[in-house]
């Protein structure tokens, strides 16, 4: 029982604060001169228009970033591909190279060969 009467103290307490605070403007409003007024409108407008300025510059900023890590992927890109182009020659080399050996090796031999025969 208790419980429920402070329950409908804090919504009656809730709501009477809640009409205060809507009312307040209001009330201001009608005690505000038009100069007090202007001068308010205009000083919001100024905050409105600094704080506009700063969010314009970081956008920029962050698309100038946005640019850049664009450029540096493209780049990453690039080089990946001139490597795995590189990576390719070189294998291709190795591979000529061990076949190049091998015929080396096979008429070095052939080589030994005739010149034993020859010294006989």
């Amino acid at each position: 029982m208790q419980s429920t009467r402070r329950a409908k103290s804090h919504i009656f307490w809730l709501m009477g604060a809640y009409l205060c605070a809507s009312f307040l403007p209001t009330l201001i409003a009608a005690e505000m001169t038009f100069e007090d007024a202007q001068m308010r409108t205009v000083h919001a407008r100024k905050a409105m228009e600094d704080k506009k300025k700063s969010l314009d510059i970081l956008m920029q900023e962050a698309e100038q970033r946005r640019n850049v890590v664009s450029d540096l992927t493209s780049r990453l890109q690039a080089a990946e591909k001139n490597l795995n182009e590189f990576e390719g020659r070189a294998n291709k080399l190795e591979k000529e190279y061990e076949s190049l050996k091998n015929i080396w090796a096979e008429e070095a031999k052939r080589l030994k060969e005739i010149h034993n025969k020859d010294r006989r």
